[in-house]
């Protein structure tokens, strides 16, 4: 790696992430009382007291089986309902309302509704509405984005299904259906606390971080919050180096 890219690409992230912390320090400083705004010495110290009780690992499993699980359903029908779509421009005209309301009703209004009706598994019926339209747009992008060339010569040399699927279909679509999936996911952790919030389901990062804001215990809120940054930053981190080899291997990047 050459040093402009280094510059770039790892101390201009890290000196963007020195003085976010620098100004917290500063502002923590200036206030003075730790109850309004910990420094991050206070938060990092909370932090690492929550990594050594063994509940914790309960609780940040439990969220992230919901959320993984909320994706996974929403992405598999997301996929399916794409492909239809691409299949038929009647069936694409039929679903475009459905996913443009679902796309643009507030993700709090969604959250309210769901506490009515399905206040027991909240967090998985709030995370599978909002992303499952976002999904669906990102696969039928995907599919759109095709190269027509690409698909004519598979029809020409007679390709299966199957083989137009691994051999046009997807390499093609591998690379932005894979940034899409990240930043989903990643969206997908904060639907989920949030709906675990609201909902107060037990032993999840959701109650963590009320329990916490009724007691006035600040530092522990922030320390919950650095675990839901970090929980959504390794599951996109993780995605995008599953795209990163995968190009490596369809296009030898």
């Amino acid at each position: 790696m050459d040093k402009k890219r280094v510059i770039t690409n790892v101390l201009a992230p890290i000196a963007g992430l020195a003085i976010f912390i620098l100004i917290w320090y500063i502002c923590a400083a200036a206030i003075g009382i730790s109850i309004i705004l910990p420094t991050p010495v206070e938060t990092l110290r909370e932090f690492f007291r929550l990594l050594s009780d063994g509940r914790f690992y309960l609780v940040v499993g439990h969220t992230l089986g919901r959320t993984l699980l909320s994706f996974l359903v929403a992405f598999i029908l997301a996929a399916i309902f794409a492909w239809v779509a691409s299949c038929s421009r009647f069936v694409r005209n039929l679903f475009s309302p459905f996913a443009i309301i679902l796309r643009v009703i507030p993700t709090i209004s969604v959250i309210l509704l769901v506490l009515i009706f399905f206040r027991p598994i909240a967090p998985y019926v709030v995370t599978f509405l909002v992303v499952f339209p976002m999904l669906y747009k990102t696969v039928l992008d995907a599919i759109d984005r095709v190269d027509g060339g690409l698909l004519e010569m598979a029809k020409v040399y007679g390709f299966s299904p199957a083989k137009k699927a691994f051999c046009v279909y997807l390499p093609q679509m591998t690379p932005s259906l894979l940034t899409g999936i990240g930043v989903t996911l990643s969206f997908s952790v904060k639907l989920t606390i949030a709906a675990e919030v609201l909902s107060t389901m037990r032993d999840s990062i959701g109650e963590s971080m009320q329990s916490a804001s009724a007691y006035t215990e600040t530092a522990k809120l922030l320390a919950w919050t650095l675990v839901a940054i970090l929980l959504g930053f390794l599951l996109e981190g993780a995605v995008l180096l599953v795209k990163k080899l995968l190009v490596r291997h369809y296009y030898g990047e």
